[in-house]
């Protein structure tokens, strides 16, 4: 829901029924991972803390935490994850929504037969609880580079998109900062970009 490196602090979520330290047979070791009674005598083989907490790393960089804490209280402001993770779900839909309208659109399945002109699909999950704000779309035909020239346009007009080579641009309205008016701006420039580039030498 917030937009960060490779390299920031980040965490992630155990569920289980029974013991954490069971199920994984090979795992990451990390000195904040280590029984906290042994940790300083430097011994050769690791000893996890258990539970998720022997999945700990090490330290974090200070920058990257306090990047972090600001984030957090920014998230905070706004009334925390439930609230944003629903404008998330409002925002990704309409922007579906609009692509969904666009004349260059096909469902998936007409995908599959491989259509000679430029076009696009949605390959992310319909169900708003299988997928996050993201929209990845897969442009057609395959290895033409369609895509390549359709991002390009798209940059040059300020809509900032992710691509995936060979044919995938991903879209992820943020609901900390994009509006709806933001969703119909990047549908528009996406479909004058398809438009003026639809007699290009694709194929």
């Amino acid at each position: 829901m917030g937009n960060h490196s490779a390299d920031s602090v980040s965490f992630f979520l155990f569920f289980f029924r029974g013991a954490v330290d069971s199920w994984l047979c090979y795992r990451l070791a990390g000195w904040w991972g280590h029984d906290p009674a042994t940790r300083f005598q430097m011994p050769a083989k690791f000893k996890p803390i258990l539970g998720a907490q022997g999945y700990q790393q090490s330290n974090p960089s200070v920058l990257t935490t306090v990047s972090l804490l600001g984030s957090l209280q920014v998230f905070k402001a706004a009334g925390g994850v439930p609230v944003l993770r629903e404008r998330s779900k409002v925002l990704t839909a309409h922007l579906e929504r609009l692509l969904s309208s666009s004349p260059y659109f096909i469902e998936l399945d007409e995908a599959k037969r491989e259509p000679r002109s430029p076009c696009f699909t949605i390959i992310t999950p319909k169900d708003p609880e299988s997928r996050g704000a993201q929209l990845s779309l897969l442009f057609l035909p395959l290895g033409k580079g369609v895509m390549q020239k359709v991002f390009a346009n798209m940059q040059s007009h300020g809509v900032v998109g992710d691509e995936r080579q060979p044919d995938v641009i991903r879209l992820s309205p943020v609901p900390l900062y994009n509006e709806i008016a933001d969703c119909a701006a990047a549908v528009e420039v996406l479909n004058n970009a398809l438009a003026s580039n639809y007699n290009s030498p694709f194929i």
